[in-house]
């Protein structure tokens, strides 16, 4: 399951005050979604249909759309929901790697 970039482009539409009938910058809003989906991706976080993969999409979408021409970093809040989420990737993964194996314990 992957998340839902429809309901993604118009969640950014609406963070960034733009009418939903305005579409003239609907295509550059949507390689920006795709490309925050890679990015998140690269750091590994594999993103579904839970709302709060949405809005760290949105956030992150929004985040990088306003300071692509500005020096600095990230700000706190969303580094680390990003990392919080990170951990909970990790940490599934983990958990059913760990039920996949077998024990030798006697």
């Amino acid at each position: 399951m992957a998340v839902n970039t429809d309901a993604a482009l118009e969640m950014v539409k609406a963070r960034l005050n733009r009418l939903p009938g305005d579409t003239r910058l609907d295509n550059y809003f949507a390689q920006r979604i795709e490309a925050a989906i890679g990015d998140l991706e690269g750091t590994g976080i594999h993103l579904t249909e839970s709302a709060r993969d949405l809005m760290l999409l949105v956030d992150y979408t929004v985040w990088s759309y306003q300071n692509r021409d500005k020096p600095g970093g990230m700000p706190e809040w969303l580094r680390l929901a990003r990392r919080e989420r990170w951990l909970q990737e990790k940490t599934v993964t983990a958990d059913s790697e760990t039920e996949g194996a077998e024990t030798d314990d006697p």
